[in-house]
């Protein structure tokens, strides 16, 4: 029997379930065809190897937030607050699902781990979500004090996925966004 037809942004969606559950050190290529519903065989002629399909996973993720969650720091229509507050509710959406939210995170701790070489593209994102964020603070803040407070909405907007995953309350969320909107007002 022919394995059914899988389009490749259904592939990397489900490979990225996959690592996120399992992350990389737990995820085999076995789990992976089962997931997309290939014969061993014919995942591997999509990817020879895991490092290779986890890069294209990475950078397919990144793709996907920056075009829907960091382009919105740069929609100059709304002021910076109410950019931040679409950033925090699209956020919340994202991360909250069994999307490929929290992705990144456990692919860097798992790299950091015995696969340094994979740190870069998850560095790549998370200093592109920076940078956003940034942004939103260019107009009040010298450059490198906007980067410094980007940076840590990222890493409390990090810890408040966690805690909003493990205690199923998107609170936390919320009350980083809120400290991130009265930074703006100054």
């Amino acid at each position: 029997m022919r394995p059914s037809k899988i389009s490749r942004e259904e592939l990397l969606q489900r490979c990225a379930l996959v690592f996120k559950r399992h992350g990389y050190h737990g995820t085999t290529m076995d789990m992976l065809s089962v997931a997309c519903g290939l014969t061993k065989a014919s995942f591997y002629h999509h990817f020879p190897s895991k490092d290779g399909l986890l890069r294209e996973v990475l950078k397919w993720t990144h793709e996907g937030m920056s075009s829907r969650l960091f382009a919105i720091a740069y929609q100059d229509d709304l002021t910076p607050a109410e950019r931040l507050e679409k950033m925090g509710r699209k956020t919340a959406r994202l991360f909250q699902s069994d999307t490929v939210g929290c992705l990144m995170a456990v692919v860097g701790l798992d790299a950091s781990y015995g696969k340094p070489e994979l740190l870069e593209p998850v560095r790549s994102f998370f200093d592109e979500w920076a940078k956003a964020f940034a942004h939103l603070f260019a107009y009040q803040s010298e450059a490198n004090e906007a980067l410094v407070l980007g940076q840590q909405l990222v890493a409390d907007m990090e810890g408040a996925i966690l805690l909003t995953r493990i205690h199923g309350d998107p609170q936390y969320i919320d009350r980083v966004i809120k400290r991130g909107a009265e930074l703006l007002q100054g």
